[in-house]
């Protein structure tokens, strides 16, 4: 999805080139102020078009949950919440002292809360507390389970009375998704991020399967290649409208093949350092 998303920013920057053609040139030769604008279209409609794949992802579909409260025969764990002290058939009363609404609120709420977590639990009627640690954010969001917490749907006796609820999704929710691939975005591009409040949101990225899913991953990319192309040098984005500028405030162009030798430079450093760090 990564290349996809490289060859949509190639073309959105090539845009202005391919449309204008001649009068590009022109505009160039003139040194008009325009073109330091439209050095920007890569960036500026590779982030436009994320929110709106994020968009259409969004409201495109129902959202059907399960209401907390609703999930009357408890929750089920993965490994790794239970051994932070969470066990199956447990209810989740509140997180940090307020009720949780829905059952997919809950790892959203942990993740986002940040510092220690209070949990308050129920088991068999009778109430008691989890703690969780930043670490234990950081083992969560590293789970390789893509529900983490589920409900469960079946009691004992094999009945089912869970009520699922639906709804359809609102321009806040869109907000809000664009607002965790951002935050996902910062974390995939800056790996020396440690601490559980700079991972990011969780992203229901796990419905890779679904078109949906894909969706949601190229916006995530289209924002990766966006975010890299806000650094000031040759090659990427912000970096060639500087050179633009300076090219148009001194009335000279810099060479042509100097240039695109100093951008390939720049990005083969760019991708160099970011794979020593991940080492």
């Amino acid at each position: 999805m990564i290349f996809i998303a490289i060859i949509i920013y190639a073309l959105f920057n090539l845009m202005p080139k391919l449309i204008l053609k001649q009068k590009y040139k022109q505009l160039e030769q003139h040194f008009s102020w325009k073109i330091p604008i439209m050095k920007l279209s890569g960036l500026v409609l590779s982030i436009l078009l994320a929110f709106l794949l994020t968009f259409g992802a969004t409201i495109s579909s129902k959202n059907r949950f399960i209401e907390n409260k609703n999930a009357i025969y408890g929750l089920e764990f993965n490994n790794v919440l239970e051994e932070i002290g969470f066990r199956d058939s447990m209810k989740i009363i509140s997180i940090n002292n307020e009720e949780v609404r829905r059952v997919t609120d809950i790892l959203k709420d942990i993740l986002l809360s940040g510092g220690e977590i209070e949990v308050i639990v129920e088991e068999d009627g009778i109430q008691s507390k989890i703690t969780i640690s930043e670490s234990d954010i950081v083992s969560i969001i590293n789970s390789s389970d893509s529900r983490p917490i589920i409900p469960i749907m079946y009691g004992s006796n094999g009945e089912n009375k869970i009520i699922v609820s639906t709804e359809d999704y609102k321009f806040s929710d869109v907000l809000f998704n664009y607002r965790m691939l951002w935050k996902q975005a910062i974390k995939l591009i800056n790996p020396f991020l440690t601490s559980a409040q700079e991972q990011g949101g969780f992203v229901g990225i796990s419905m890779i399967k679904s078109l949906k899913g894909y969706l949601f991953v190229l916006s995530l990319n289209l924002l990766v290649i966006g975010m890299i192309n806000l650094l000031p040098l040759p090659g990427f984005s912000i970096g060639n409208v500087l050179i633009s500028l300076i090219e148009n405030l001194r009335k000279k162009t810099y060479n042509k093949r100097k240039k695109r030798i100093f951008g390939w430079v720049s990005i083969f450093l760019v991708v160099l350092i970011y794979v020593i760090s991940l080492l």
